[in-house]
């Protein structure tokens, strides 16, 4: 909503202000005069939504994460392995928080990282399956989901009446979770735990899935090309397979 205001105001700001001061040459150059004003505003348009989105996101970050996360005193027992899962691999600066709500997940900004995990959620895991969410979400991070996130919704909105816009920043989400679903595996080599993990995350989702932090936590499922989610049913299938081929793999006689 704000990248969506800033963007729709200062376009027709600096499209009023360039008309101005074109107007006299739009009887000589109508197509050139109409193309100059559309592309500078759009130019400064998104220059300026997105100089004031980063603004925004970078004095608001402390605020949204103290109403979205607390400190991690029911999460204690994890925060060891927590540790161990960042130095393996090699993410710094991250910190372990406990979420107010949804389930798991990962916020980057400016190299500052956090994760959090919800307390019904961490009591509901295993020790294999909260290495493995703790590692999806550490691979949101080290793969710079955020920003790749925000570009992709940041063309949309400047571009707000192009499906396929729309579709391409669902299918950001999309990829990007099925990418660190693989990373998460790479990195603890337990797909069956992490399919397991994001069954009972998604069997507990409620309606902060929705609405503007759509996409945000683990585990949601969803249908279709606008969803931001990959289906639950492909996203399991996935990580049996990529199971049934670490064992193959184990039992081969070249292995031994």
């Amino acid at each position: 909503m704000l990248v969506s205001s800033l963007f729709f105001w200062s376009f027709l700001g600096t499209s009023f202000l360039v008309c101005s001061l074109l107007l006299q040459n739009y009887w000589e150059h109508p197509q050139l005069t109409i193309r100059t004003v559309l592309g500078s505003s759009l130019l400064v348009s998104l220059g300026f939504a997105t100089l004031m989105t980063s603004i925004a996101r970078r004095y608001t970050f402390s605020r949204m994460l103290e109403r979205m996360t607390a400190a991690p005193v029911s999460l204690s027992g994890i925060a060891t392995g927590f540790g161990a899962l960042t130095g393996k691999m090699g993410v710094s600066g991250v910190s372990l928080r406990e979420a107010l709500s949804g389930s798991a997940f990962s916020i980057s900004l400016s190299g500052q990282g956090v994760v959090a995990m919800s307390p019904k959620l961490a009591g509901s895991l295993s020790s294999d399956e909260t290495d493995a969410v703790l590692a999806h979400e550490l691979s949101h991070i080290k793969n710079g989901d955020s920003a790749a996130k925000g570009l992709a919704k940041l063309a949309r909105v400047a571009f707000p009446f192009d499906p396929v816009l729309r579709l391409v920043e669902a299918a950001v989400h999309r990829e990007r979770e099925l990418w660190a679903d693989r990373v998460s595996v790479e990195f603890t080599g337990k797909p069956l735990a992490l399919a397991s993990a994001i069954i009972k995350a998604n069997s507990g989702s409620s309606s902060a899935t929705t609405g503007n932090l759509t996409g945000l936590f683990v585990g949601g499922s969803g249908h279709g090309l606008l969803s931001p989610y990959p289906n639950l049913e492909r996203r399991v299938d996935i990580l049996v397979e990529l199971a049934r081929k670490m064992e193959l793999v184990a039992n081969s006689p070249v292995v031994r």
